[in-house]
């Protein structure tokens, strides 16, 4: 696909290529000691809960009522709870390392913690839980009507887990020499951190929950960091606060595109087990410990801790990690740190009803392949505040989901200093963060390290920036088939510092069987951002299949380019001009129009009766001319996306299906050889089954009701090759059935670890059972049959015939496989289970196969 996602994708490549040695950064700890005593008694009071105020930080007092406090962080003074007396607070001093503290407890003045009645045999745990799920109503945030709210968000990446064989490398030792005199950044871990990225960010967020509305104005970014050049870009994929969305409510919450069982959703029994710890102060709130770890370690489930007001019973604050056990590629670990605070009234005081996210710190240790590989440590820290609730806007102010100011990137110190006093805090950019942008400024200056990012682009977005122009794309730059022998390619499109409304695109082609020119060439014109509105024009000749056209195959281009390796079968020469107008007057629905013409010249034996009421006394014809105009309306609900200079980059969509309708009107009138309609419909959508994985399903129809050549009705795509291809029919043969009526289901099923993690022995190898149904209803009308020949050629040859389908039967082929063999690989049983007869041209079907895929996925 041609999605320049080259700030943040591109660090997973860095993250082969780079590294750094240097001396070790320490951080600094402080101590914090001191006796509890009851203030009447002077008695020790033991096991007293000691913690710093606002952090989960804390320990408890020993048997003589004596604590130590050990930290890397302090807040300004710590809390000092114990059941029966009264919560008291003592001022820290930032300054010193050292220090002591005695606290001397009143008796409680009738403000005792909630009595927690526990069952025989029960884990007391279980009873806060229940309550936790009974008063969901009142404290999940999607009771409010609206809120908005200020959001800063700070976003550091680096490079980690570096051994001393990868040291050895010639690029390593180069960035070595220039990073010589700048001290190396440690983790908890003690692995050194190579900084790749440290950005700032601030936005104004919008949420409604009647429609479902969402909206950012992105106010504010600055950022330092390797193969980042655009600002605009990184405000929309680093600027956004959809990480403090992750609402634990929910029964499952979706990370890297797997759905993670809460700790206190509906099946929280099914899931975990809990541990009631104690009770502690969380802020103002004097709040319930829960541990919680997943009955399996590989199952998509956290291990950490909950905080629940005693009051309220409103999650106050949790802290989730996924572990390494994970069934989760690529991920050594991964953190949320989450607090939560509740809503304001209309006089600002604290409603505790409808518990908001104020918080958020999302720490994540990405790996490669293998235990030894490089990794990549992101650290993402949100601070939310300025909250005003149950002031819904107007529906159509939440159309543009992410919206960069302006002045997004114009540098303002005084600005940021603001920030800094007033929304970012503590968690603004501190000296280790300084270094960070100071140490990626040296590594920028590298010229391995420029190369590289020149490398990773490519690699990434299939496309070379030269200034003005970008050169590519490079999965195209060359193939090998039988018709054109070794097929080279060279291509270009402009990018914003171009123009920022006209688009120029063009390639030239040229085989070395065939020794022809192809050529393409488009120009589009970007009228409107905001309503993504364009004009254009395209015109090309080259070679296409039959079958294999960008209508049919929904945009997978990657298939497309597959395409043109090998055995050409159903090849023609086309020359095609188009005209062409998108809008989208509407968030989620997209209109397009469109007036354009095209040539079938096959390169194969084919011919089609031109006067099929003479039977086999009419004149044959092979080549058609094709004169066209259409419209489409495209569906896409709660589609994300965001702008790239003229490029949009679309995110997909949340659980919604996403809709095409195309009605295509041929007429003699432009130009064609044949007046006919054709309506085509495609639905797709990704549903989330909780713990049995997720279903994709592809749906798509298509009917004519006017007489036509084979190739202007419907070749259904077959697959006879040994790559295993989704949304196609991967025992049928090429145009072995067309239908100038039909519906076809594609429908994949990922059962992720539901199965595999319950069997010992397989369950270490983190494999994936997934299971597909392909099937096929469609007909070919009497009149459409009566086209086709069984005439010799002029040449001797006997012209390929194609089949059809028998209304009253489908096509079906079941699939089954296992799928993340060494994180990448996926196997596949394929059955084909009807038409098993030979089919025409007297092909054999192959009712069963093997196939194999590659992909990289979490």
């Amino acid at each position: 696909m041609e999605k320049r996602l080259r700030t943040l994708t591109f660090f997973l490549l860095a993250g082969l290529l780079l590294c750094l040695s240097g001396q070790l950064y320490a951080q600094t700890t402080y101590s914090v000691t001191g006796l509890v005593t009851d203030a009447k008694t002077g008695e020790p009071v033991p096991f007293a809960s000691v913690a710093l105020v606002g952090k989960r930080v804390g320990t408890i007092t020993d048997e003589k009522g004596r604590y130590t406090l050990r930290t890397n962080v302090l807040s300004d003074s710590l809390v000092v709870s114990s059941m029966g007396y009264a919560n008291t607070r003592r001022a820290i001093d930032g300054e010193r390392l050292t220090q002591a503290i005695d606290v001397q407890l009143p008796m409680s003045a009738g403000n005792a913690l909630q009595e927690v009645v526990v069952r025989a045999g029960e884990n007391p745990a279980f009873r806060v839980l229940r309550q936790v799920r009974k008063n969901r109503s009142l404290n999940d945030r999607s009771r409010l009507k609206a809120y908005e709210y200020d959001s800063y968000q700070k976003t550091e990446m680096a490079l980690s887990h570096l051994t001393d064989r990868m040291r050895q490398t010639g690029l390593f030792r180069k960035i070595n020499q220039a990073m010589s005199q700048v001290d190396s950044i440690v983790d908890s871990e003690g692995n050194r951190l190579l900084p790749l990225l440290v950005s700032e960010s601030v936005t104004h967020t919008y949420y409604r929950t009647g429609p479902q509305r969402r909206r950012e104005d992105v106010r504010k970014t600055r950022i330092r960091g390797v193969a980042v050049d655009d600002a605009g870009v990184s405000s929309q994929l680093l600027g956004g606060t959809s990480l403090a969305s992750q609402n634990f409510y929910d029964n499952y919450i979706p990370i890297l595109g797997k759905d993670f069982a809460s700790p206190i959703g509906d099946n929280w029994r099914n899931w975990y087990e809990f541990f009631l710890a104690d009770t502690t102060q969380i802020g103002d709130h004097i709040c319930y410990e829960i541990q919680f770890d997943p009955k399996r370690p590989e199952d998509l489930a956290f291990t950490g801790k909950a905080w629940i007001d005693t009051s309220s019973f409103a999650l106050c604050e949790i802290e989730a990690r996924i572990g390494s056990r994970a069934n989760l590629n690529y991920v050594r670990a991964l953190t949320i740190e989450q607090e939560l605070e509740p809503t304001p009234d209309s006089t600002g005081a604290k409603t505790k009803e409808g518990w908001l996210p104020v918080g958020l710190k999302l720490t994540a240790d990405l790996t490669g392949v293998g235990k030894q590989s490089l990794g990549i440590r992101a650290q993402v820290t949100l601070r939310n505040s300025n909250v005003v609730v149950n002031q819904p806007k107007p529906v159509l102010f939440y159309e543009q989901p992410i919206e960069p100011s302006d002045t997004v990137a114009t540098t303002n110190e005084a600005y940021w200093r603001t920030v800094q006093r007033t929304l970012a805090g503590p968690d603004s950019l501190n000296k280790a963060d300084q270094k960070s942008r100071m140490m990626i400024e040296t590594l920028r200056s590298v010229p391995a390290v420029r190369t590289a990012e020149a490398v990773g682009q490519i690699a990434v977005t299939g496309f070379l920036k030269v200034g003005s122009f970008d050169l590519g794309p490079y999965p195209y730059l060359f193939a090998v088939n039988t018709v054109e022998g070794l097929r080279t390619r060279v291509g270009f499109r402009t990018n914003e510092d171009f123009s920022r409304h006209l688009v120029l695109r063009g390639y030239l082609a040229y085989g070395t069987l065939d020794k022809e020119f192809k050529y393409g060439v488009e120009a589009d014109y970007l009228i409107s951002r905001q309503h993504w509105t364009q004009i254009g024009v395209r015109m090309s000749y080259d070679l296409e299949r039959l079958g294999l056209t960008p209508e049919l195959i929904g945009g997978n281009r990657i298939f497309y380019a597959l395409s043109r390796f090998g055995r050409y079968r159903g090849a023609y020469q086309s020359k095609q001009k188009e005209a062409f107008f998108v809008t989208e007057p509407v968030k989620g629905i997209m209109l397009r129009a469109m007036v354009g013409s095209r040539t079938f010249d096959p390169l194969f034996p084919y011919a089609y009766r031109s006067s099929p009421d003479m039977g086999d006394q009419s004149p044959l014809r092979s080549d058609i001319n094709d004169a066209y105009w259409a419209i489409e309306a495209r569906l896409a609900r709660k589609e994300k996306y965001i702008m790239d200079g003229n490029e949009r980059i679309t995110l997909g969509t949340k659980r919604a299906p996403v809709l095409t309708v195309r009605y295509t009107r041929g007429t003699t009138g432009l130009g064609s050889d044949f007046n006919y309609s054709r309506i085509t419909l495609r639905a797709q959508q990704t549903l989330r089954l909780g713990p049995l994985g997720r279903m994709t399903y592809l749906l798509s129809a298509g009917f004519t009701p006017s007489t036509l050549p084979a190739p202007l009705l419907f070749p259904h795509i077959g697959n006879p090759t040994p790559l295993l291809t989704v949304n196609t029919f991967n025992r049928m043969q090429f145009y072995e059935f067309v239908s100038d009526r039909f519906v076809a289901v594609h429908m994949q099923h990922r059962f992720e670890g539901f199965l595999f993690n319950r069997l010992p022995g397989i369950r270490k190898l983190n494999w994936r059972l997934v299971a597909n149904a392909d099937m096929l209803w469609g007909s070919l009308s009497q009149a459409n049959q009566d086209l086709e020949s069984n005439k010799m050629l002029p040449n001797g040859q006997r012209p390929i015939h194609f089949g059809h389908l028998d209304p009253s039967v489908p096509y079906v082929e079941l699939g089954y496989g296992i799928d993340n063999i060494f994180k990448i690989f996926r196997v596949q049983a394929v059955h084909r289970l009807t038409y098993l007869e030979p089919g025409p041209n007297n092909i054999p079907t192959n009712r069963f196969a093997i196939k194999a895929a590659a992909s990289i996925s979490f």
